[in-house]
């Protein structure tokens, strides 16, 4: 949570989204227990953080975030899946040619050209930020799990309450273990 906060503060929108998007996997809300845990402070920086992120009205709150953060930073780093999406959005929808001409749509090259100016600007930014050695080593050397691995893992913080939990967490234990954790990684 404290990652996804930090940085969003620095206007690394596209990590930030990464890290609410592993938040919200399934093997991590199911962790009850665990969410009552978390410190009330952090847990409503965390919903002001999904607010600000949330895709309603095509992202709107979001795109709002952006264009103050280009005002602030001299770098920023936006949610890249929104800018690609606008992009084929934009290419999808607008034809290339006027309807009923064969003249080419201006219209739609002035869309494109603005995403693309938008892109550039991302790019042109210089980021100041000090990179931690000990963060980049965490990073590099840890070991990224598959779905099931994250879901065994969260039985193994907490135990399974439903029944399709629970009939799932008997089928990892049933596998033997070296089947089991290869399966995972």
């Amino acid at each position: 949570m404290d990652v996804a906060v930090a940085c969003f503060s620095v206007g690394n929108f596209n990590s930030a989204m990464s890290v609410l998007a592993g938040l919200s996997q399934s093997s991590i809300t199911r962790l009850h227990k665990l969410r009552e845990k978390v410190d009330k402070n952090k847990a409503d920086h965390l919903a002001t953080l999904e607010k600000q992120m949330s895709p309603s009205e095509n992202f709107k709150t979001y795109r709002a975030a952006l264009k103050n953060a280009l005002k602030q930073h001299t770098c920023v780093i936006p949610f890249f899946t929104l800018l690609v999406k606008d992009i084929h959005t934009t290419c999808e929808i607008k034809k290339t040619k006027v309807e009923g001409t064969e003249l080419i749509n201006f219209e739609k090259c002035w869309e494109l050209s603005g995403h693309l100016v938008e892109f550039q600007k991302y790019q042109s930014g210089v980021c100041d930020l000090q990179s931690d050695g000990n963060i980049q080593e965490d990073i590099l050397v840890a070991k990224i799990l598959t779905e099931d691995g994250m879901m065994f893992s969260s039985y193994e913080i907490e135990e399974p309450v439903t029944v399709n939990d629970k009939k799932r967490y008997k089928a990892f234990l049933e596998k033997a273990p070296t089947q089991r954790m290869e399966s995972f990684y």
